[in-house]
């Protein structure tokens, strides 16, 4: 973990490489320490991370650095991290002994990095080991209760395992130590590198040990003296870690374990220290700790380092090196520091750049996070309903930044009308026996709408015929030449088939859109409050469903009304007829009346039938043609003469048309007698002029039908939208507020008690902005200290 000498050390660099070991070591001891080894789960911190097979010494070398005794009888082993703090103090030696807990019991990366206080303060060292094999023993045991562990004898300890006990942890036993002899220092101990357990224990403890050598670390491999070299597997998981080497030192242990008659074997050994075998970019180091007979003498941490100073210097082939700053305790952490200085010196201007983004982006994302609740209950949540409902309502009412409701309720509306719009009848004005013309199933006044031009044939229609065989299907008491009520009616009642179910889909998709809308919005003010999210969407359904019901009643009410036909917006009803029936008229006598829709090439095989202008006609038309043809009935007569000379002599024509020049005298002779007809479109003209029709009956039923959609179809279009948004949309807006406050009970006596209860945060989002404010408060820490570390630059 970093410190405060690894971070204000920097300014020294330089010169600590020049410097004597005294000026080193005297420079450490007058630096201080921060306590932010949390924030290595945030940052890539430099620290020194010591690793090794089981057995290889990595305890001796814990214990020369530390000067504390660790657990290392048979059964003892590390069996989770161990992270040792060095603090240099003028105050008495002590020792305080914490529990940090990073993973649950299914090895889980915790949100929440806790630390705990196992035990305060120790201040004689011989009562370190137990606290160590109590405070190792709480890791593996999460289940026990720490009163118990304390409580416990070094023998009470080895029977008081459970069914949850874990056989190794990633959970840190973090030991704080401070005293006159310490160097300012950090550094972790992992488990040993193991071989003979379950597959899956030997991977968890090298996944452990290779998690925990990433990064900026400085890797310390311990390698036994009494096991080939080629044997450790640590030290291969260093290279493939570290492979330029920048960050490995060797550490070997357990040189007074080699028999007198290992000379051999001491001579390889020293090849090794001396960079002629495996060597290493840092080199390795040699130390010595007391045996089982002197620690349980209870030497001292001078006596100890007096005696390994000896051992090197009297023993061959230690004390024949070349290189003696490799063996002793005290080079070891030398090297160690100044290599530390060296990798944070490399890194902290990405420490630095790190640490302000992570701080910037924590700051973010607790931004998004509401705060936690000062004010009282009744008064926050009636504040939070209010600000909701008006929110609502703005939308409602529509407003240039919050239109996105009207815009859905649009698209619903607009789908109902194209729905209602291609229930037009169609009727093509031919008979059974005639091939059809293409033509456009809407007048003029629509031609420039998509979803009103459509072809007429490539819809379901009627001919003439089929409306003659209707008509007379309808005959009851009629007079002659009375279209029976119910021929129209019963037309007018088919388009209007699926229409209650279009009104339906357009409701449901209101409805749809204003809940989808509404969820999004309880979401963002009440998503944090699972209780009262999940009652306010109760409520607001089931104000939802009552204001549906009403407005489905007056639905239902307009499409029955519909059924019976009926308008007092004559003048358009008449408009739209006397334009259908001129349109069907053209289009019967060869104009489809488009000019941007030319008709498909066909061929008539019969021609029109078509009454002259004389008494033989039809007994009706004996009454009204009794006299001489007058001068505008030549005209238009002859019109049509020559348009039925020019059908029998161009049979094979693609189109005809009545003779423009006779048209033209029609026209003129009506202007000269006063009628208003220089307006009219010729051919709609020419549809009012042409002598009847034999069909001319069904051509008015055709047209008034047709007509009478345009009626209807208008209204509808308007009406069930204006419905939808009066009694569904804008009475949910209006009655929300009121309705909310008054299911919460918001107005009684128990207010404060039940918006209390309502108030309760989702756990998982408390977590969170717990978990956000405790990093950054850790990444404050840290780009503090680095502040001052500048300062002194």
């Amino acid at each position: 973990m970093a410190s405060r000498y690894q971070f204000h050390a920097l300014r020294n660099y330089s010169h600590l490489l020049t410097w004597s070991f005294g000026d080193c070591f005297a420079c450490l001891n007058n630096m201080g320490w921060p306590h932010i080894f949390s924030a290595q789960n945030d940052l890539d911190l430099p620290r020194i991370t010591v690793i090794g097979n089981q057995s290889a010494g990595k305890s001796s070398v814990v214990e020369a650095i530390s000067g504390i005794t660790v657990p290392r009888d048979a059964g003892t082993c590390t069996r989770c991290p161990m992270e040792c703090r060095l603090l240099s103090s003028t105050n008495d030696w002590n020792c305080r002994i914490s529990i940090r807990n990073e993973f649950d019991c299914d090895g889980n990366r915790l949100r929440e990095v806790a630390e705990k206080i196992f035990i305060e303060k120790i201040t004689k060292k011989s009562e370190v080991e137990l606290a160590l094999r109590k405070a190792q023993f709480a890791v593996l045991n999460p289940e026990i209760s720490w009163t118990s562990i304390l409580a416990a004898s070094a023998e009470e300890l080895k029977t008081m395992g459970n069914a949850k006990y874990v056989p190794f942890s990633q959970n840190v036993v973090c030991v704080d130590l401070e005293g006159p002899e310490l160097t300012d220092l950090s550094f972790i101990d992992l488990p040993g590198l193991i071989q003979n357990a379950e597959p899956e224990v030997v991977q968890l403890v090298e996944d452990m040990v290779v998690s925990h050598i990433r990064g900026n670390c400085i890797i310390l491999v311990a390698v036994p003296m009494t096991d080939d070299i080629e044997n450790q597997k640590a030290l291969r998981l260093a290279s493939q870690e570290d492979k330029d080497g920048r960050r490995t030192i060797g550490v070997l242990t357990k040189p007074d374990m080699l028999t007198t008659g290992s000379t051999k074997v001491a001579r390889l050994w020293l090849d090794v220290l001396e960079d002629r075998r495996h060597p290493l970019r840092h080199g390795y180091y040699c130390t010595r700790r007391p045996d089982d007979d002197e620690r349980s003498a209870g030497i001292a941490q001078k006596q100890a380092r007096e005696a390994e100073e000896k051992f090197f210097k009297t023993t061959i082939p230690w004390c024949q090196s070349t290189s003696p700053t490799r063996f002793g305790t005290q080079n070891l952490v030398f090297t160690l520091s100044r290599l530390l200085v060296q990798v944070i010196n490399d890194n902290l201007p990405k420490i630095r750049e790190d640490t302000a983004k992570q701080l910037s982006d924590c700051c973010k994302e607790l931004a998004r996070i509401p705060p936690p609740i000062s004010d009282e209950p009744a008064t926050y949540m009636l504040s939070l309903v209010t600000s909701f409902c008006s929110e609502f309502q703005t939308l409602v009412r529509g407003r240039a930044d919050s239109a996105e409701l009207i815009r859905l309720h649009r698209q619903s509306y607009g789908t109902f009308k194209t729905t209602i719009r291609k229930t037009a009848p169609s009727f093509v004005p031919f008979e059974a026996n005639q091939t059809v013309t293409d033509f456009d199933n809407c007048l003029d006044d629509e031609e420039n709408d998509p979803i009103a031009k459509v072809s007429a044939i490539a819809i379901s229609s009627m001919n003439l015929t089929e409306v003659r065989n209707h008509v007379n299907r309808c005959l009851a008491r009629e007079l002659p030449n009375n279209i029976p009520y119910e021929a129209k009616a019963s037309l007018i009642l088919r388009f209007q088939t699926s229409w209650p179910e279009a009104v339906d889909d357009c409701f449901r998709g209101v409805e749809t859109d204003t809940l989808q809308i509404l969820n999004k919005m309880m979401e963002q003010y009440f998503g944090r409050f699972t209780l009262l999210h999940s009652h306010m969407k109760n409520f607001v359904k089931t104000l939802m469903d009552e204001h549906k019901e009403r407005c489905n009643v007056v639905l239902k009410a307009t499409i029955e009304t519909e059924q019976m036909p009926f308008t007092q917006n004559g003048h358009y009803l008449e408009s739209c007829q006397q334009g259908w029936l001129s349109k069907y008229k053209a289009v019967r006598f060869g104009e489809v009346g488009e000019a941007d829709h030319a008709p498909k090439e066909t061929k008539t095989l019969a021609k029109p039938s078509r009454v002259k202008y004389s008494s033989s006609s039809s007994p009706n038309m004996a009454k009204t043609i009794s006299k001489p043809p007058n001068r505008f009935q030549q005209a238009a007569q002859a019109s049509y003469d020559d348009y039925d000379s020019e059908i029998d002599s161009e049979m094979e024509s693609e189109t005809s048309t009545p003779n423009e020049q006779a048209l033209q005298e029609a026209i003129s002779l009506l202007v000269e007698a006063g009628l208003p007809v220089s307006s009219l479109n010729p051919m709609d003209l020419l549809g009012k002029l042409v002598p009847p029709d034999e069909f001319e009956t069904e051509l008015r039923v055709m047209a008034d039908v047709r007509g009478y959609f345009q009626v209807a179809y208008k209204r509808m279009i308007d009406n069930i939208p204006r419905f939808i948004d009066l009694l569904f949309v804008r009475e949910l807006g209006k009655t929300l507020q009121p309705f909310i406050i008054s299911k919460f009970g918001m107005g009684t006596s128990s207010a404060n008690e039940r918006c209390t209860s309502y108030l309760g945060e989702d756990p998982m989002l408390v977590s969170q902005r717990d978990e956000l404010l405790a990093r950054k408060k850790r990444l404050e820490n840290v780009e503090k200290e680095l502040d001052e570390y500048s300062l002194h630059i």
